[in-house]
């Protein structure tokens, strides 16, 4: 859920708005002075910053830095093109060939919508893949196309299977998007963890302490102190976990082993058995609704659905009931008008980046 800054924050600097379409502008051209294409930097930057517009501040430009430090280091190719390397009439698998994940991703949603235009469902998985950003994205790219979208991906070895007190897999996120009509969209985007990975690194840099049943020692014992970065005697639980660590819920893990199956064994990409630091495989699906019925009478009845749950009498008056995406609607609403607060620091690192490489700062 998006939190904003208080107005001491902003009033104290420690948070800047920033533009979103110039901090867009700003990100594209950092990556093409990295020597990735101008298409591809330009996607890369859309994704990031509608990861910051729609307040998952952990996936938009702090995510983008990374990027630009894993290219600098050797990690990520900037300069390949992710492809096609087999397909069917409704599938397909996309190779990533080593470079930006995000590119990847946008390639293989892009091949899921098309196929699904023509035959009704469509699916691409990814090989040598990497960190696709903010999973929510995709799926909304199918609906914003008349199209059910769904997203998934695996990740570097962070959360523990029930009654485990090592990390076996990752946060193994999901994502799910379908158009309505007068209505926002519904979108579900959500870790198979109880948190990401990175709100447990954002509490370690801001000084704050994390809620009981976020994280475990190497002992499967409860954290409040959030782990320093180089710190990997620890897990993040899944979904479902008591605060004290003991109960045992199968539903977050059997969610992320589905996940894992999904994005890592069925386009043979690698599962959390196999991946290496900084890989990522993933699995994107599309339907096209008007090959079931009228796209029409779909999003009419989207609205009634949306506007049952919306409407349930709140068992507090002050807290309306919000439906999956909401708070991420309203942060992208919001944003858009007065700019994405960025932390000072995130901003220095930004500019002094784009100085080094001797691009224009537009932010």
């Amino acid at each position: 859920m998006a939190t904003e800054p208080t107005v001491e924050q902003i009033a104290s600097g420690d948070f800047v708005r920033v533009d979103g379409t110039a901090l867009r502008e700003q990100m594209a051209r950092i990556f093409v002075a990295l020597r990735v294409s101008e298409a591809h930097a330009v996607t890369t930057a859309d994704i990031l910053v509608a990861s910051d517009l729609r307040g998952v501040d952990t996936h938009g430009v702090v995510t983008g830095l990374r990027y630009m430090e894993q290219i600098e280091a050797g990690l990520i190719d900037p300069t390949v093109t992710p492809h096609v390397v087999r397909e069917s009439a409704g599938s397909a698998v996309v190779s990533n060939e080593g470079g930006l994940g995000v590119v990847g991703a946008h390639l293989a949603m892009r091949t899921a919508i098309e196929k699904a235009r023509a035959t009704g469902i469509g699916q691409a998985g990814i090989v040598d893949g990497r960190h696709i950003g903010m999973v929510g994205y995709y799926p909304l790219m199918a609906a914003g196309e008349d199209m059910i979208g769904m997203a998934v991906t695996n990740a570097n070895r962070s959360v523990r299977p029930a009654r485990g007190a090592d990390p076996r897999f990752g946060t193994n996120p999901i994502a799910f998007a379908a158009p309505a009509g007068e209505e926002r969209p519904f979108v579900l985007d959500m870790a198979t963890s109880t948190v990401a990975s990175g709100k447990v690194r954002r509490a370690h840099a801001l000084g704050l302490p994390i809620p009981r049943g976020w994280a475990v020692d190497g002992n499967g014992q409860p954290l409040e102190t959030p782990p320093g970065a180089r710190d990997t005697s620890w897990a993040l639980t899944p979904i479902g976990e008591s605060a004290d660590g003991e109960g045992v819920n199968y539903k977050g893990y059997g969610l992320a082993v589905m996940v894992d199956i999904l994005a890592g064994v069925l386009a043979g990409g690698g599962s959390s058995v196999d991946l290496d630091y900084g890989s990522n495989m993933a699995w994107f699906m599309a339907i096209d609704i008007d090959k079931m019925r009228p796209i029409e009478g779909f999003k009419a009845d989207m609205d009634r659905l949306i506007r049952y749950f919306a409407e349930t009498r709140p068992s507090d008056p002050s807290r309306p009931v919000i439906l999956p995406g909401d708070p991420e609607a309203d942060a992208f609403e919001y944003r858009s008008k007065v700019g994405v607060p960025l932390h000072r620091d995130t901003l220095a690192t930004l500019r002094s980046r784009a100085q080094t490489l001797g691009t224009p700062l537009l932010v």
